[in-house]
């Protein structure tokens, strides 16, 4: 009987955990964002007119920030190259820490991370984004964001994101 509670237990905490992680499926070309350790948030679907084979989507909770963005792109044909492209451009935005502070690592073969953390009149804020490659025609960045707890470790931050992925098809 034990050994039933305890599986019937395991069976609800991995239940209530697949639910509790952030997901979100887009298109086209259909992805999936998913961080296991940031709780799941509504991210809606912004109407792009200017260019409809683009994703453009916001949401926010009560602690995190994200936005989704999936442009064509000739540059669309790796992770790798997705990422390159888009830390060249990160690093000429305003305000940006130097490159050799910015975090940036790849998961595996269709995720790629970048950390950093921005400071504005004595606040500091925490950046991530998932880069990847989707269908071979798309850039995709999923942004997360979240106000940086007085004395907290910067390295919190980072463990945030193990286990996350980018992954091409739907849920």
């Amino acid at each position: 009987m034990r050994s039933f509670a305890c599986i019937a237990s395991l069976f609800l905490v991995a239940e209530a955990s697949s639910s509790w992680a952030f997901e979100q499926a887009f298109e086209p070309p259909p992805f999936v964002v998913s961080v296991p350790q940031i709780p799941d948030f509504r991210v809606t679907n912004i109407p792009n007119r200017s260019n409809a084979l683009s994703v453009h989507a916001l949401g926010r909770n009560e602690i995190f920030a994200a936005e989704v963005t999936a442009a064509p792109s000739p540059q669309a044909g790796s992770t790798r190259t997705c990422a390159g492209m888009f830390l060249r451009d990160l690093v000429k935005r305003p305000n940006m820490p130097d490159r050799d502070s910015i975090y940036r690592a790849p998961f595996d073969a269709s995720t790629f991370l970048v950390l950093y953390i921005l400071e504005q009149r004595g606040k500091k804020e925490l950046h991530a984004h998932l880069l990847s490659s989707a269908g071979g025609t798309h850039c995709v960045d999923a942004h997360f964001s979240r106000d940086m707890a007085v004395g907290e470790d910067e390295d919190k931050w980072r463990t945030t994101f193990t286990g996350a992925r980018i992954r091409e098809g739907s849920k």
